[in-house]
């Protein structure tokens, strides 16, 4: 009895616990909307989310027009651009708040939900970057989705190298729908379009020697690929997914602040690789 009351203490503890950090996290995020609390200096008139406002507008001019590091600024690729323009015909208050309830979702799906109160996941969501979405991508790629990993590869390229997951397991029909799908979708886009792709081609030729102003791996791209390979590697083999997110997170081309989101998706492999567990047990 006293085991059973102690464990459901703890419980009812970890419960209030998430559900006090929840609040807390869609707090901040409408204060901030509401220009309560300061974010990020100075506030452009159109609210805090300078990334995800580049995606909106990134069919409106020209699409590399503007530096890298410069707020406004789309840094990915045409089909990225291609496959999100329905959702950049919607009025920027209505995609604003869709992409920021996406994200929210994305968490819950996850069941990582507290996890909105963490700086790195509230300002991922805040500045409308995409790297809640890609933990998810990530996390639905690994539970039987290989064309998952399509969303990192035609946002940032060098997420794809989570796809050693499945080569290192043999699991060679998720290795070939990983691989095909984003290599057909990126064969169409430059079908259709293939200035901007050459276009965007420059945009990442005249941006390699900039230098992000925040940076939490201040390594060059060609050391911390071979890091990241040898821990997705190692997951594979030793089955532990949970490695997986944060390999990703190290190839990203640029680690900021925003990236740390992806721990959400190493959370959420974790919590539910122990719940595996805890169910084997118990049968």
């Amino acid at each position: 009895m006293i085991c059973f009351g102690t464990r459901s203490s703890a419980l009812g503890f970890r419960e209030a616990a998430s559900h006090a950090l929840i609040i807390a996290g869609l707090v901040y995020i409408a204060l901030v909307w509401l220009r309560v609390f300061p974010y990020a200096p100075p506030v452009p008139d159109y609210g805090p989310m300078f990334d995800a406002h580049a995606y909106w507008t990134a069919w409106q001019g020209g699409m590399y027009d503007t530096p890298w590091l410069v707020n406004g600024a789309y840094s990915y690729s045409p089909a990225f651009a291609e496959l999100i323009w329905p959702l950049t015909l919607l009025p920027w208050p209505v995609f604003a708040a869709g992409y920021t309830l996406g994200c929210i979702a994305c968490l819950f799906w996850m069941r990582v939900p507290w996890m909105i109160a963490f700086p790195g996941v509230i300002d991922d969501i805040l500045r409308g970057n995409i790297h809640v979405f890609l933990a998810a991508s990530i996390v639905l790629a690994i539970r039987g989705f290989p064309a998952a990993w399509t969303f990192g590869i035609i946002a940032k390229v060098t997420p794809g190298i989570g796809i050693l997951w499945h080569v290192v397991r043999g699991e060679w029909r998720n290795t070939a729908i990983a691989l095909g799908v984003p290599f057909v979708i990126v064969a169409i886009s430059f079908a259709a379009a293939p200035d901007l792709w050459f276009e965007w081609f420059d945009f990442l030729g005249t941006s390699v020697g900039a230098s992000a102003r925040i940076s939490v791996l201040p390594l060059p791209l060609l050391v911390r690929l071979p890091i990241a390979a040898v821990l997705i590697a190692f997951a594979g083999r030793t089955d532990r997914a949970w490695i997986v997110p944060i390999g990703v997170m190290i190839a990203l081309p640029n680690v900021w602040t925003t990236s740390t989101a992806l721990l959400a998706g190493s959370v959420s492999l974790w919590l539910s690789a122990q719940r595996s567990r805890t169910a084997d047990a118990a049968t």
